[in-house]
């Protein structure tokens, strides 16, 4: 709830992605959202409003798990994502490595699909672990009742570009990292809103919520379009592992395999 605050997210259309050892998807809405499969929380905001939450167990232990395989530093896996394509030519990797939370799996273990014998090399895998972690954040979002104007992101690996870009063309939206600590920020401006109920939470707020300007991003139309495929890909893996209905994963590679 403080996160939200500190991140700006009381008004409609702002969505917060914390990004830690797990991560955190929650936007403020008018009224209540209950998902009938109980995997979105359905919790209150802390100005009188409700803040449906998505939680994802699984995020920098696969990023820095990749940066000890390989020795590298966050500046070097940067440039190894920016020689690599998006979507990794239909390679996909659904990072379930310690169960899940959203979807509600604890004994669910991780899938590399599409690779072949010569795949498993470092630029492949950097990619792999960015658009999985980033997709597996996505999957669990579609839940959410909302079409975002623009993602504010908090937490450590928000300070990298190549993260914001592939969650900018993946999500489809404006993306901006919020300087500081969200929850720290938000904490104060709530105490110091119970000493003025009189002004309205963005009065209180907007003057200390600053923004990574030089990491704020649009997303390319082109990638957007490039993940269309891709994004069907990973659902219909994640869906057809978990036995749901859905698409034909073979099909889809092999669309993304035609195209490419």
């Amino acid at each position: 709830m403080m996160g939200a605050i500190g991140t700006g997210n009381f008004v409609d259309g702002i969505l917060t992605i914390s990004l830690g050892t797990s991560g955190t998807a929650y936007t403020c809405m008018n009224t209540p959202f209950v998902d009938p499969d109980g995997e979105i929380a359905c919790f209150c905001d802390a100005t009188g409003k409700f803040l449906p939450l998505l939680c994802i167990s699984n995020l920098a232990n696969g990023y820095e798990a990749i940066l000890k395989k390989f020795n590298i530093d966050h500046d070097s896996f940067n440039e190894i994502i920016n020689k690599t394509d998006p979507g990794n030519n239909g390679r996909v990797l659904i990072p379930w490595y310690e169960g899940e939370r959203t979807p509600d799996l604890p004994e669910a273990a991780p899938i590399y699909f599409g690779f072949d014998v010569n795949d498993f090399n470092k630029e492949t895998l950097c990619r792999s672990v960015l658009e999985g972690h980033v997709m597996n954040f996505y999957e669990g979002f579609t839940k959410l009742p909302i079409k975002p104007t623009e993602i504010r992101l908090t937490g450590g690996i928000s300070k990298s570009r190549v993260w914001c870009e592939t969650i900018a063309n993946i999500f489809n939206c404006n993306v901006v990292p919020v300087l500081g600590e969200g929850a720290a920020l938000g904490a104060a401006i709530h105490a110091a809103w119970t000493y003025f109920p009189e002004k309205s939470m963005s009065e209180i707020a907007d003057p200390f919520i600053q923004f990574d300007e030089k990491n704020r991003i649009e997303p390319s139309p082109k990638i957007v379009e490039s993940y269309s495929l891709f994004k069907r890909l990973y659902i219909a893996i994640s869906r057809r592992i978990r036995g749901l209905s859905g698409e034909n994963p073979f099909n889809l590679f092999a669309q993304i395999q035609e195209r490419n």
